[in-house]
């Protein structure tokens, strides 16, 4: 019987993200993970990314936090709205617990895709070709 793949849950994805972030010696750095894709009217892609946004706190704390998110944007050639204006939650310690700090994505990924549908039935740009 054939398989049919599905994408990850965003919160999976990114409670890996942070499990993988403890081990890194980064002190700044934003990962993301795809959690949809869209394609436009135009033929163009609407992308929607899982965030996981590690930092370090200022001086004299070396205390690393994250902060999870989503984002979506368009690739399309002349699209005159391409970003949904990225959303991160408030930052929690990086050494809680990565599945309870990851659950807080779910909606923020929920929405962003809400979005890219809407943007992609609606946009006409060109998938961009690099002519």
């Amino acid at each position: 019987m054939p398989t049919t793949q599905t994408a990850p849950d965003p919160a999976d994805v990114v409670a890996e993200l942070i499990r993988d972030a403890r081990n890194w010696a980064t002190s700044h750095f934003t990962s993301d993970e795809t959690a949809g894709r869209f394609t436009t009217v135009g033929g163009a892609t609407v992308e929607v990314r899982a965030l996981a946004k590690i930092a370090t706190k200022r001086y004299p704390s070396t205390d690393r936090t994250v902060q999870v998110g989503a984002v979506a944007s368009c690739s399309g050639h002349g699209c005159p709205n391409p970003l949904h204006e990225p959303t991160l939650t408030d930052a929690v310690p990086l050494d809680d617990d990565p599945d309870k700090s990851a659950e807080a994505v779910t909606p923020l990924v929920q929405a962003a895709r809400e979005w890219a549908q809407k943007h992609a039935e609606k946009c006409r740009a060109q998938a961009y070709t690099g002519r």
